[in-house]
Order: structure tokens, then sequence, then C-alpha cells
């Protein structure tokens, strides 16, 4: 048997053949059919494309949290903020923008067709390719995901607590969750200073514009460095926030307080942290919301810059005043509780214990 002769091997289909021609190349499969099926297997398949079914979840969960503040915050105005609902709005409008890139991505994964796309939201099949191409879903996807501040330094008055805090990058800070006083009290801050613009904000607290509005609208919790560059900006004291950054970050352990005086200053700056929050009620307002407790001097003098005397520092007193503010007693009750674990200076008498106060 000569070599042309000899049986050859598809490559594709491992069947024996005969060399159809005497010259030229050996052939390496019995047909163009075969030899065109080889060459596909050899081609790598695409990826299967991308789901987005954890994008969507997570974008109409952000959604449905500004949702709730928003229905919140429209039952119950602040008239020191006429532009927190309308900032809201924005903000779900930019949520919503884009929900709907995502959605349409996870539609063409699950076998949707760019024309029943184009049908349902009555635009071109061009228009929707352009706007809503997998890079440019993506990439809104990816700068998503990377904003929000760098871990910073804490207050010095927590340096010692066991369990650090830690800087949210994506919070549902709904009414009545921790980060959510905070974020009104600093939407507060910008809405009543006039001394500072959004970008000025943002070129003094050393973040983007765009992370100051999600700031004041309760999207994102800042670190302390940017609390407190934001609250000096806004002519504030930044100690005034100390109570609200910790209480968003969930520190509760506190340290035993150096001195008297040093425990009186951090409950009355607690205190004006919540009447920022509450707009900045004045004082006949808070005595309508108060208990018969609350006189107008015992409001004033724990609002004060100054220490207040020793009557004004009972139980009973603080709670009527945190009451007021629309506060939590039971948060503000371990500072008042390091108050009288201090005692005043010039008090040799006997102690009441924390309990006697209810």
């Amino acid at each position: 048997m000569t070599k042309n002769e000899q049986p050859l091997f598809c490559r594709n289909c491992n069947r024996p053949f005969k060399r159809p021609k005497p010259t030229g190349r050996l052939p390496k499969h019995c047909s163009n059919r075969c030899r065109s099926a080889f060459y596909r297997g050899r081609t790598v398949l695409p990826t299967a494309p991308r789901s987005y079914d954890d994008d969507a979840v997570r974008l109409t969960r952000a959604l449905l949290t500004k949702a709730q503040a928003l229905a919140h915050r429209a039952q119950h105005p602040v008239p020191a903020l006429p532009l927190e609902c309308l900032e809201t709005c924005v903000a779900m409008r930019r949520d919503l923008d884009d929900t709907i890139a995502v959605a349409l991505r996870q539609a063409l994964a699950k076998g949707a067709s760019w024309p029943q796309i184009a049908k349902v939201m009555t635009t071109t099949e061009g228009t929707l390719k352009g706007h809503y191409s997998a890079e440019k879903v993506d990439k809104m996807l990816n700068d998503r995901a990377r904003r929000g501040p760098t871990r910073q330094r804490q207050p010095a008055a927590l340096q010692n607590t066991k369990s650090p805090p830690t800087v949210g990058q994506v919070n549902r800070l709904l009414p009545g969750q921790p980060g959510y006083p905070l974020s009104r009290a600093l939407s507060y801050l910008r809405r009543t200073s006039g001394s500072s613009t959004v970008s000025g904000l943002a070129i003094n607290s050393g973040v983007s514009t765009s992370y100051i509005y999600r700031i004041m609208s309760g999207e994102r919790i800042p670190t302390w460095q940017v609390t407190a560059d934001f609250a000096r900006a806004c002519d504030a004291d930044p100690d005034d926030l100390v109570f609200l950054w910790n209480t968003a970050h969930a520190v509760t352990a506190l340290p035993p307080a150096d001195n008297y005086p040093e425990a009186v200053r951090t409950l009355q700056a607690a205190l004006r942290g919540l009447r920022l929050v509450s707009g900045n009620p004045d004082i006949p307002t808070l005595l309508r919301r108060a208990a018969a407790a609350l006189t107008a001097r015992a409001a004033a003098a724990l609002l004060a810059g100054e220490p207040p005397a020793a009557c004004y520092l009972r139980w009973p007193v603080v709670k009527a005043l945190t009451n007021a503010l629309q506060g939590d007693p039971e948060a503000i009750r371990p500072l008042w509780e390091r108050v009288e674990a201090a005692g005043p200076p010039d008090d040799d008498g006997p102690r009441w214990p924390a309990a006697a106060f209810g």
C-alpha cells in the first residue's frame, strides 16, 4: 500500500477517509462539514452574561429605604428643613435611574430581546444600546461601590473603647435607626449656615460634593474627621455631634469621665446635638412638649455652654428635656450616670444611686 493509499483519520469525527488528490497538502478532515465543526469547537465560547441579580436587590433596597424615609419626613416635616423632602426625591431619582439600568441588563441576561425592552420603555433599540451597554452599567456599579470615605480617627473621648466604630459604606438610615439623627443634624447645620456652600463644605471636609449630599440625605455615615470638619465649616461645635456620631456607629461603651466638669460638658453636648436633630426648637416649644419637671431655666441651663446648677442635673429634669427633644432617654442615661459617678467637686454628701430616679 502506497503512501497515498493509506487511510487518513478525520480530526473531527475520527473516521478513516481516503485522500481525494494524490498531490498537495494532506487533508485533515473528511469533509468541509467536519472541518467547520472542528473549528467551531476550537473557538472559545463566550462566558455567560452577568445576571445582575445581587445588584438589583441592593439597589431596590436602597430605593425602598429612601422611599420610607421620604414618607416619614412628609408626615413629620421640620420647618427649619424646607428642602429635606425635595433632596430625598432627588436622591431617589438617582437610585431609580441606576435601578432601571440594572433591571434592563438583568432582563437581557434572562433572555429578553432588545425589541421587547424597547417596547416596554417606549424608545428605540439604538438609544437603549447606547445608554445601557454592559460597559456603562458595570462602570456605574463600580462607581457606586467605590463611593465613601476611608477609615479615620474616632473622637478622643472614645479611643479607649474595646470595639472601635466602623465606617458605613452603604447604610439604610431609616427613621429610628442609629445613623438617622446624625444625618438630620448635619442637614440642619447646612440649611442654617449661610457661610459655606456645598462645594465649600466638600473642600473643607476633604470629600466630594456628591458625598456631602449623600451625608445630608442619610445615604452615607461620615467618618469623625469629616463630621468634625463639616461642623466647623458650618460654624458649629463638633463636640455637639459626638453623641450622634457614636450612636450612628453603635458605640455604647463609654470610658469613665476624667472629672465632673468633663462629664457635664459631654451630657450638655449630647443634648445640644439632639436639639439640632429636632430642628433647634426654642424653649417655649420644648416646654409645651415636656413634662412638668422641666422649666424654662432648666432647659436653658442644660443647653447652654456653661455648666448648669446641680439642681438642673437631676434625672427627671434631664429625662424631660430629652423627651422634649424627641430623643431616647435610655441612650442619654449613661451620660447622666457618668455625671452622677463623677459628682460635683464641692459635694461631700451622700450620693443617690441611679436606680432611685427610675
